[in-house]
């Protein structure tokens, strides 16, 4: 009788990961994902180890379990789809060192991103450009160019237009052409292909990060340029860039210019004033003249919306001048305020200005109520406990009174929430909680005394 081939071990750790039949819920997805990794780093050691052929039947089993499992889990937060997609640039990089022939590798990739019914290749084009070798690329690349070519041949007798106003395939096999000149570094062959279809924002953003990388500061400059005036000429989506006012400076500055590169980030700073410019136009300012800027950026700071204007006192630690901004606006617009926000506001404010900090614990307290969130309610307790206790120290009882008298008539029906509260109001508890080392002895003891 023939015997039945034994089971490579390592496949039994793929198939009990990835625990086939089973739905994993969204909340169990990132524990499910580390899961797989560990079975990955199996697969990776026979890499390491020279056993590249025994890997590659591996890591195929692994991806094509991966695409099964698709529809039996809640992949909301794409832990899945990257792992996937590191799985895969290790798949590629496993065929290359076992010394699999260079079409036939790209013929599967390529059959992989045609037949990716979840997406789970979206954009994977740039990480798999830099695994692959000189023929493979080579290969690779000719693919999209033949594809481009063919769907661009109508088009070039026309004047160029911008990548969007043509096909579908035009511009998703331009944007992978140029997703792969990232990748290789090769300024000069994306700026042939902004010769033939218009440069968009972006596309003037990633030319000029090319150019800086070599050095050609000058270059990268007049591409910022350009991509700044298009800014101005149409809404361009997800080809827009948010970088090219920052770029501008920066190369002004290695250029030399660092007057210009001054003058740059101030405007842009009197402009729309935040946190990030405040950071860009002290970056340039002479030394010895930095206090004047300071209070220059302060000066238009005030007259800017709350938040930035909060963000960047923290920023410089002008707790007197924020305190006093915070003691003069009223509790809605502070609830009205992200927390990433108030919360370092508060932090800051605590030493010196107690009444404020707790002005804005009692608002970062307020603002998770009215959301309704219960599971943040821990957190709404503890910044009213915050909030009692800083008022206290200040003097300002009234104040606190005031909070507890708003809360009991907005939220004493979130029973899940208010009898946490009382036990604040009462001075019940502890201000902060046991920590876990002091409970975790409480409970020896418990345990071994009896």
């Amino acid at each position: 009788m023939t015997k039945r081939p034994k089971k490579d071990t390592l496949a039994l750790g793929i198939e009990r990961a990835l625990e086939m039949g089973q739905f994993i819920s969204y909340g169990r997805s990132s524990a499910f994902v580390t899961q797989l990794e560990d079975a990955k780093s199996s697969i990776d050691a026979l890499v390491a180890n020279g056993e590249t052929r025994r890997a590659v039947g591996l890591y195929e089993l692994f991806l094509s379990g991966c695409y099964e499992k698709a529809e039996e889990i809640d992949d909301s937060g794409g832990n899945l789809s990257v792992f996937f997609q590191e799985l895969f640039i290790s798949w590629i990089d496993a065929r290359q060192q076992a010394g699999c022939q260079p079409d036939e590798t790209v013929r599967q990739i390529l059959r992989w991103m045609d037949n990716d019914d979840y997406g789970f290749c979206y954009r994977i084009e740039e990480d798999v450009a830099k695994v692959l070798n000189k023929a493979s690329f080579t290969l690779f690349r000719n693919h999209f160019q033949d594809q481009f070519n063919a769907a661009f041949a109508p088009f070039r007798a026309q004047e160029p237009k911008y990548i969007y106003d043509y096909p579908a395939m035009v511009h998703r096999t331009a944007a992978v052409l140029k997703a792969l000149c990232v990748a290789k570094k090769d300024a000069k062959a994306y700026q042939a292909l902004c010769d033939v279809t218009l440069a968009a924002p972006k596309d003037c953003e990633n030319i000029a990060t090319l150019l800086k990388v070599k050095r050609r500061f000058a270059d990268a400059l007049a591409w910022v340029k350009k991509g700044l005036a298009l800014e101005g000429e149409r809404r361009w989506g997800n080809q827009s860039s948010h970088a090219l006012r920052g770029m501008r400076q920066e190369l002004l500055s290695k250029l030399g210019r660092r007057e210009d590169a001054l003058e740059a980030a101030w405007s842009e700073f009197r402009a729309c004033p935040s946190v990030y410019g405040y950071a860009d136009v002290m970056k340039y300012v002479p030394k010895k003249e930095s206090q004047h800027w300071h209070q220059e950026a302060l000066r238009v700071a005030k007259r800017s919306s709350l938040g930035a204007f909060i963000e960047i006192c923290v920023k410089a630690k002008e707790w007197d001048l924020l305190g006093a901004r915070i003691a003069s606006v009223s509790h809605g617009e502070l609830e009205g305020l992200s927390h990433y926000v108030t919360e370092k506001a508060a932090t800051g404010l605590a030493r010196k200005h107690a009444s404020e900090a707790a002005k804005l614990h009692g608002a970062l307290g307020m603002r998770i109520l009215s959301s309704g969130k219960s599971k943040y309610y821990r957190y709404a307790l503890e910044h009213f406990r915050n909030a009692r206790k800083l008022w206290t120290r200040a003097g300002r009882d009234r104040m606190w009174s005031s909070l507890v008298a708003r809360v009991r008539k907005e939220h004493s029906r979130k029973h899940s929430f208010i009898g946490g509260f009382e036990d604040i109001v009462e001075g019940r508890g502890s201000d902060s909680p046991e920590c876990f080392e002091k409970r975790a002895q409480r409970r020896w003891r418990e345990q071994t005394s009896k």
